[in-house]
């Protein structure tokens, strides 16, 4: 079940001091940038500035498209921002570059090169464009759209169990999001009883992986993330191993079966597994955790839910609209292109600042306001990323059954401090600890 290739086991063998020099370099280069004042540096070295600010003058920037200091060219204009995403030239890798994508900064100061600061092909997330394409349609039967509402009952008997079991105080990350995203990630994969635990720690320290794309990690949390790609690479491929021999209705037994090669069918459902932990539990864990800091931001918006429960799939389409899960999207040129009437060359890296576009005024009528009865199909980007388009489904249909749950089990839901995010999560925005109380 695909070994390492000798890039990769080199790159694994790097010493503390080697990649721990590689990590502080990239961190550096956003801190130098950052003092400028350039709004995407700003936003990639994720400290103490306003995220909310500096997505405004990404998006408010003189060009649609403009240039980095820190290399990349950005975008937080809606209309430019869903042309990126749709253009089939820009990938998550490098086409000239084989194997890993990771890039030793040997000519730093002419060319940063910032766009994939730790090697993550382990993990499938810098796979090629053919490879997501193919990874949604053979997970479509259980991940996609139509098939969503098949799961609904077992998604609500999930969260009204999980809402029943919270105290009067708990923390909503830790108590209720990731534990629900991670229940429902083993169901979908069939992981036995006895490895859930083995699976629910590989995915905490797989949290960071879109994080540590773009933004250095410490040393020690970036050891911990590749440990657990390798973990969850074995706990998975020993599940399909199963699946081969013995299948199932499960996602890996569908991934099976929709490829008439058995070896390829084998790559692919490592693939959705993997990608299943990495991306599938931290986006949906943290859509729930959005909709709800939003929810109860906003008394009106929470009372009107409780009268109309039916509300909860606006409320969670709204939410991917306002706060959404994942709030940057990098690509690669493949080619040479004009983008925004700006000439972007081959190997450039091109981001949409997903967050910004959601709120440009030029596609919804008051952007900044959190409305849950705000008409669905406008144009919310959350969803056009190669790695949130294939878990789209599954999290909106556990965001909403969240919602709900928790709506009609603890009516009197408060927060009980500020939320807390993590520090270097400038795609996820992370949350660390949301302390909710359950009486007023």
């Amino acid at each position: 079940m695909q070994t390492r290739t000798p890039a990769e086991t080199e790159e694994a063998q790097q010493t503390d001091s080697e990649l721990g020099r590689h990590l502080l370099t990239a961190r550096g280069f956003h801190w130098i940038y950052g003092t400028s004042g350039d709004p995407y540096a700003l936003t990639l070295r994720s400290e103490s500035d306003d995220p909310a600010l500096l997505a405004r003058r990404i998006r408010e920037s003189e060009a649609p498209l403009w240039q980095s200091a820190a290399g990349a060219w950005v975008t937080g204009r809606h209309a430019l921002a869903a042309e990126i995403l749709a253009d089939s030239r820009l990938g998550l890798r490098h086409a000239d570059l084989p194997g890993p994508q990771r890039h030793v900064f040997s000519d730093a100061w002419s060319n940063p090169l910032l766009c994939h600061i730790v090697p993550l092909d382990r993990a499938f997330l810098h796979a090629s464009n053919a490879d997501h394409a193919r990874w949604e349609r053979s997970a479509a039967p259980v991940l996609g759209a139509t098939a969503a509402e098949g799961h609904r009952k077992p998604a609500d008997r999930l969260h009204l169990e999980a809402a029943d079991g919270l105290g009067d105080a708990f923390d909503l990350m830790a108590d209720y999001s990731r534990p629900v995203a991670v229940a429902a990630a083993a169901a979908l994969l069939g992981v036995p009883a006895a490895q859930q635990a083995r699976f629910s720690a590989a995915c905490l320290s797989l949290g960071v992986a879109l994080d540590a794309a773009l933004c250095p990690q410490t040393l020690a949390v970036t050891r911990r993330l590749t440990a657990a790609i390798e973990d969850v690479r074995a706990l998975v491929g020993d599940l399909v191993a199963a699946r081969r021999a013995e299948p199932g209705d499960d996602l890996l037994s569908t991934v099976l079966r929709a490829d008439a090669s058995a070896e390829s069918a084998a790559r692919d459902a490592l693939a959705v597994g993997v990608l299943t932990a990495a991306v599938g539990v931290e986006f949906t864990a943290g859509l729930v955790n959005n909709a709800l800091e939003s929810l109860l931001a906003d008394p009106v918006q929470w009372a009107r839910l409780g009268e109309s429960p039916e509300l909860a799939a606006g409320a969670v389409e709204e939410t991917l609209r306002h706060a959404p899960p994942v709030r940057l999207e990098s690509r690669i040129a493949a080619e040479d292109l004009t983008l925004g009437g700006q000439a972007v060359p081959a190997g450039a890296q091109v981001v949409v600042h997903v967050g910004a576009a959601n709120r440009d005024p030029a596609a919804f009528l008051a952007p900044d306001r959190f409305d849950l009865t705000r008409p669905t199909g406008q144009g919310q980007l959350s969803l056009s990323g190669r790695h949130t388009a294939l878990f789209g489904a599954f999290a909106r249909l556990q965001a909403e059954a969240a919602v709900r749950a928790l709506r009609e089990r603890h009516p009197r839901l408060t927060p009980a401090g500020g939320v807390q995010r993590r520090m270097r999560s400038p795609v996820l925005g992370g949350v660390l600890r949301f302390p909710l109380t359950t009486s007023a």
